[in-house]
């Protein structure tokens, strides 16, 4: 049937959290195989005492090794599962993820456990009305109605034995095999009641996390809502940036247009203001023409040195 997972450590983080959920998540699955050799042996001892009455105590005696089986896992899984609520995680988002876990795993638990009350209560009625059978086989004087009157109220020994007036091995037989079923549907109540109060527990421990299970959901959506406030804003700053920083290279190019406009105008200042230029020389725009000077006619009667 399996080893029963039952270490009773602390949850120190998210990882080890998760492993405990793991070994919770397999005991429960121990506990439904379980449930399937409880339907198996059920339907075997509802067959009556036609394979004798040794078999059917061994079949009883197996039932409850696999029902106290299953009482120890439900003991395991209610701690591990109280135990992780009761644990809180600094992370909002770890919190979160523990959460969705436990609940998980309590739905699963809820369920199984409706599974096994189910198969208890079928097999609390049909183990009734054999019982009320066997009774009736055994010769006792009354109706169907006061026989269930009395199985009901646990009042069958100030009768049972005085009824089976031949004391034949048939008789010992069906005496035997009423005893069994009145024993077995006493112990069918019982856990019948133990499962009604776990299902009940299990039940209000998640309904008293719905609103923490709000309080984190909100939480959550408040700071993604202020995380795509926050992308936003800076998208916003990002476009304001961007057009200041264009509109400084457009006023860089304009300084830069007036500077080499103000560079011409000095330089061709410069130029201008250098001095008039000397005889025979013309300067215009940077190219020199030379200019030959026209001699002047002269006298030779009055001028020695005129040639003629």
């Amino acid at each position: 049937m399996g080893e029963i997972k039952d270490e009773n450590v602390p949850f120190l983080g998210i990882d080890e959290f998760l492993e405990e959920i793991t070994e919770v998540h397999e005991n429960i699955l121990s506990y439904n195989e379980n449930l399937e050799k409880i339907d198996d042996i059920q339907k075997k001892l509802l067959k009556g005492i036609g394979w004798g009455q040794e078999a059917r105590k061994n079949l009883s005696n197996d039932l409850d090794n696999v029902i106290k089986h299953n009482k120890a896992i439900e003991k395991t899984v209610k701690s591990k599962i109280k135990e992780g609520y009761a644990h809180s995680f600094s992370s909002e988002t770890e919190e979160r993820i523990k959460q969705e876990k436990l609940t998980s795993l309590t739905t699963l638990l809820l369920e199984s456990v409706t599974k096994y009350k189910n198969l208890d209560i079928h097999f609390k009625d049909k183990s009734k009305r054999k019982l009320v059978n066997a009774i009736k086989i055994s010769g006792v004087a009354l109706s169907e109605e006061e026989i269930e009157h009395k199985i009901d109220n646990d009042d069958l020994d100030s009768f049972l034995s005085a009824s089976i007036i031949q004391e034949t091995e048939e008789a010992k037989l069906q005496l035997g095999e009423v005893k069994d079923r009145h024993q077995e549907l006493k112990k069918l109540e019982e856990d019948i009641i133990d499962l009604t109060e776990l299902y009940n527990e299990m039940f209000e421990l998640v309904q008293s996390q719905g609103g923490t299970i709000d309080i984190i959901e909100s939480k959550i959506n408040t700071t993604e809502v202020n995380v795509h406030e926050a992308v936003g804003a800076l998208q916003v700053a990002r476009d304001l940036y961007e057009k200041a920083l264009s509109k400084k290279r457009i006023l860089a190019m304009i300084a830069a247009a007036l500077f080499l406009i103000l560079l011409i105008i000095i330089i061709s200042a410069t130029t201008s203001g250098s001095g008039p230029p000397e005889p025979g020389v013309t300067q215009t725009l940077g190219v020199v023409t030379t200019t030959t000077a026209t001699p002047q006619a002269c006298d030779p009667l009055e001028d020695d040195d005129c040639l003629g």
